[in-house]
């Protein structure tokens, strides 16, 4: 056993039980209780690296300040940054124009961002055929984004589904890609030339193989896929990082760094270098 995990994504503000309790949990103001309870988990659990994946409730704001009482490097973006009709409401702002886009960056460097998250797809439809769902963003848009980020000192954290959706926000120049579901092997050679991380957040699909929430078949073929274009990945030298998505259904946040460290170590992937390249990149260069 690793005897120190990273967690490359998470939510802490969920708890992989249920969702809507989570958000009611905190919607007033952030449950301290339940954060330094989480914290404690996380320490005991042998996790020194959180990198969270944002909140518009301000719990990862929150425990970004009180992680250190329990040596864990903790880092947010506070909040997604979404085009508005976008995905990433759940856990998101939304901008209409790049005027708000900036305005929201200003605000979450104000409450301590790390780092800048954005949505250019949304998920997969686990309850049907598994296809990514929702808009892609326009690749003109997803470039500004990452332009003014990195104009602002911020690596970008991207989540992102699909072969030529991830292609064309690696183009971007994105610091990460998160979940990458459905990629394929040419898109695994645009991030390892690319130096990118990813973050294939394997555990959200493997815990809910079979367990009755989703059908068994989607599941299946979702990380069949994933698997191969990981061994691929392997095979070639790509970045691939330790991050579970902890919140999400049955992904909890106790056991899922270790969860996903252990999936990843049996297909023969190393995620050390991963790791130390997403704590030292996910950290804002102010000038």
């Amino acid at each position: 056993m690793k005897s120190e995990l990273f967690q490359c994504h998470g939510h802490i503000i969920a708890d992989g039980i249920d969702y809507r309790a989570a958000i009611a949990r905190h919607e007033r103001e952030p449950d301290i209780g339940y954060i330094r309870r989480t914290l404690a988990e996380l320490r005991d659990s042998r996790v020194v690296y959180y990198r969270d994946g944002g909140d518009k409730y301000g719990v990862s704001a929150l425990a970004k300040t009180l992680a250190p009482e329990y040596g864990i490097d903790y880092r947010t973006p506070v909040c997604i940054v979404h085009r508005a009709g976008y995905y990433g409401s759940a856990y998101g702002r939304a901008y209409r124009d790049i005027a708000e886009y900036r305005e929201l960056l200003r605000e979450n460097a104000l409450c301590g961002a790390d780092f800048v998250k954005i949505a250019t797809t949304g998920m997969l439809d686990f309850d049907g055929d598994g296809r990514v769902l929702g808009d892609t963003l326009p690749e003109a848009e997803v470039r500004e984004l990452v332009h003014i980020a990195h104009g602002e000192g911020f690596a970008v954290m991207a989540h992102i589904n699909g072969a030529v959706a991830v292609k064309s926000a690696v183009d971007c120049g994105v610091d990460s890609v998160e979940h990458g579901f459905w990629i394929g092997r040419d898109t695994v050679r645009c991030l390892r030339d690319a130096n990118t991380v990813w973050v294939p957040t394997c555990v959200t699909v493997a815990n809910n193989v079979g367990n009755g929430r989703y059908p068994a078949p989607t599941m299946r073929a979702i990380l069949d896929a994933h698997d191969a274009n990981l061994r691929y990945a392997r095979d070639i030298g790509a970045l691939v990082a330790c991050g579970s998505d902890a919140g999400a259904f049955n992904v909890t946040q106790r056991d899922s760094a270790r969860e996903e460290y252990e999936y990843l170590q049996a297909l023969g992937i190393d995620t050390r270098d991963a790791d130390e390249t997403v704590r030292k990149r996910f950290v804002r260069n102010a000038t």
